[in-house]
Order: structure tokens, then C-alpha cells, then sequence
């Protein structure tokens, strides 16, 4: 009996010692500019801070109040008084028209009232910026009526009626600043 050619036995190996970490790898030193060029800025933030700290204030350049004449208060006061006459006249001629039961007249007439209501508006303020002598009371009064017949006009355009709780504010500013300018252009 011949025996077979079998490869021969494997010597036995050993295990091998296994390191449980790998060495500590040698680290690059990292750039040094990052942290130079922050210290750098937060130097420079540093130095413009105290700078604007001891550095004295400016001068207000501030226009000196402008002093106008008896007779250009007495212009201003004439033509600001005139235009509020006219929008409150077309108020009272687009009021008058809202006697007819017809809708078709009625939505007519709410058209009329929304347009002085805009173009009364607008026609105030214009006339306040023409005439800068205005007294500031009346100028505010002014502005109060103007701002409330704008708010009047985008709330009946929303579909809102004088009696709707959110028409009641700007109404009583209208009453408020008529009252007054009335009171302001005797």
C-alpha cells in the first residue's frame, strides 16, 4: 500500500500579538495664521470701539425752525381751511343724494361718497404739504380727517356699514377732527 501524497501538515502557527491600539500617529502642527488673523480682527473691533466710545458727539446739523410771517399763517390757515370746506361740502352734496329707495341709485350714491372720501383724502394732504406754515393743530386735525375718510373708504369698499364696529373708530375720529377744524378755521 502506497500511500497518497498529501500536502504536508501546516506547522502550527502562533497567534500573532495583536496590538489592542494603533501607535499614537504624529499629529501636524496646524496653521498658525487662522488664529493670528482672528486675533488681529478682534484687536482692530476692540480699537474702533473704544475710539467710538471717547470720540465726541456730533453736531446735530438740524434745520433751525423756520419762522413764517403773521401774513403766511394767515395764508396757510385761509387755503388748508378752503380745501377742507370744499371735501366737506362734496361730503354734504354726496350725503344729500341718498334719499332714493332704488339700489341702483343707491349703489350710484355709495360711488359718489367712497370717490370724496379718496379724493377728499388725498386733496387734504396735498393742500397740508403746499402750505408748511400751517399751525401744527390745525395740521394734525388735518391729518386725523384725512386718515379717518381713508379708512371710512377702504371699509365701505370691504362691504363694511357705519354701524359695523369696525367703522366706529374711524367715524368718531371724522366727527372729532371736524369739530376741531371747524373750531381751528373761525
Amino acid at each position: 500500500m502506497t500511500v497518497p501524497d498529501y500536502p504536508p501538515p501546516r506547522a502550527a502557527s502562533v497567534p500573532s500579538a495583536r496590538i489592542p491600539f494603533a501607535p499614537p500617529m504624529p499629529f501636524a502642527r496646524p496653521p498658525s495664521w487662522p488664529t493670528f488673523t482672528a486675533l488681529v480682527a478682534a484687536l482692530a473691533c476692540i480699537a474702533v470701539g473704544f475710539l467710538g466710545w471717547f470720540r465726541p458727539a456730533l453736531q446735530n446739523n438740524l434745520p433751525a425752525k423756520t419762522s413764517y410771517t403773521n401774513q403766511q399763517l394767515a395764508s396757510a390757515k385761509s387755503s388748508v381751511c378752503a380745501a377742507f370746506a370744499k371735501v366737506d361740502h362734496a361730503l354734504d352734496v354726496a350725503d344729500a343724494r341718498n334719499s332714493s329707495g332704488d339700489p341702483t341709485a343707491q349703489l350710484a350714491v355709495a360711488t359718489g361718497t367712497r370717490q370724496v372720501f379718496d379724493a377728499g383724502s388725498r386733496y387734504l394732504l396735498t393742500k397740508l404739504d403746499e402750505e408748511p406754515a400751517t399751525s401744527p393743530e390745525l395740521a394734525t386735525a388735518i391729518r386725523q380727517q384725512a386718515d379717518s375718510l381713508q379708512e371710512l373708504s377702504v371699509g365701505y369698499l370691504d362691504g363694511l356699514p357705519n354701524s359695523a364696529t369696525e367703522q366706529q373708530p374711524a367715524l368718531t375720529a371724522m366727527n372729532e377732527s371736524t369739530t376741531a377744524i371747524r373750531r381751528l378755521c373761525k
